[in-house]
């Protein structure tokens, strides 16, 4: 037993639903469940009773909430007596895919921060794989995982071999992008066909789209376009969409004011497997800062800005 599966079951008592303790604390509703379950089973008795009005504590429940409460009192004491005895920074390390939403969700996080302790952000635009890496070597707390959505299964079980939670930040489908003054602006009803005569500006470490989660496979993009320029610099690619003519690339919906800064036209683009998934990945009872979630919630107010 430890602090975070007293924090889990006070939750539960207090939204009177796992399935709600579990979005409250970024997690999946049948991995709480089973913890619910795994520390009843180690108790010797049942902490809550499942009705049809959700769930309700039994006696012995009852007692143990109280005695969790207390030591949960106790804890937040002794973490107010850690902070106040020097200006602890706040930190947050996240690992994520190079793509515009997120430094326009990390620069909301920074304007509406109302703490007075200094803020240090770490972020790093990388691959899947290493993203996943990251977070299980505890290089970063934090991790955005895209992936194509027929391959969500076989992530979700890296996953769980890597002791990593995940949440659903949103699914969509990339957009081809390009500059305004690209042959195929004002073109509609693209297909990926149309773009095999142009550059593709790709990441070397894994372009988008992908038809395959193998690695050898992720790195070519033959089938996608005659001309390749690799790239692993966000910067870079978007620099040389405005500087070769025919250049595009792809990547999750951008907002308008960027497209509108750099001169660039994004368009739905027909393509095989062209639907992903953002996950939003922590490792096992990890506990989120008060940043933390509120980097989450910024997070998803970008995203239904794009959906």
């Amino acid at each position: 037993m430890n602090l975070s599966n007293l924090k889990y079951v006070v939750e539960v008592e207090k939204t009177g639903s796992i399935t709600r303790a579990a979005q409250n604390f970024f997690m999946n509703q049948p991995h709480l469940s089973r913890m619910i379950r795994e520390l009843e089973k180690e108790l010797g008795f049942q902490v809550f009773e499942r009705t049809g009005r959700g769930m309700i504590p039994t006696q012995k429940g009852e007692q143990f909430l109280h005695y969790a409460k207390v030591i949960l009192a106790q804890e937040e004491q002794i973490e107010a007596l850690r902070q106040n005895s020097g200006s602890q920074a706040l930190t947050i390390r996240l690992a994520a895919p190079r793509t515009s939403y997120l430094p326009l969700a990390l620069a909301l996080l920074v304007r509406e921060s109302k703490t007075k302790a200094p803020l240090k952000i770490s972020f790093r635009e990388t691959n899947p794989r290493q993203v996943i890496r990251d977070v299980s070597a505890k290089d970063f707390d934090l991790g955005l995982l895209r992936c194509q959505e027929l391959y969500l299964p076989f992530y979700q079980k890296m996953l769980q071999e890597e002791n990593l939670e995940s949440q659903m930040v949103w699914t969509f489908s990339c957009q081809v992008v390009f500059s305004s003054s690209h042959p195929l602006a004002q073109r509609e009803n693209l297909t990926y066909l149309d773009l095999k005569p142009y550059v593709l500006a790709a990441f070397g470490d894994g372009p988008l789209p992908d038809f395959s989660f193998d690695g050898a496979q992720e790195a070519d993009s033959s089938g996608i376009s005659d001309n390749t320029l690799s790239v692993y610099d966000r910067a870079s690619q978007l620099e040389l969409l405005c500087r070769i003519p025919g250049a595009y690339m792809w990547d999750s919906p951008i907002p308008l004011e960027i497209l509108k800064t750099l001169s660039l036209v994004q368009k739905p683009c027909s393509c095989p497997g062209n639907r992903y998934c953002d996950l939003l990945i922590w490792r096992n009872n990890y506990r989120f800062s008060a940043e933390e979630q509120n980097l989450v919630c910024c997070l998803r107010r970008i995203v239904s800005q794009l959906s």
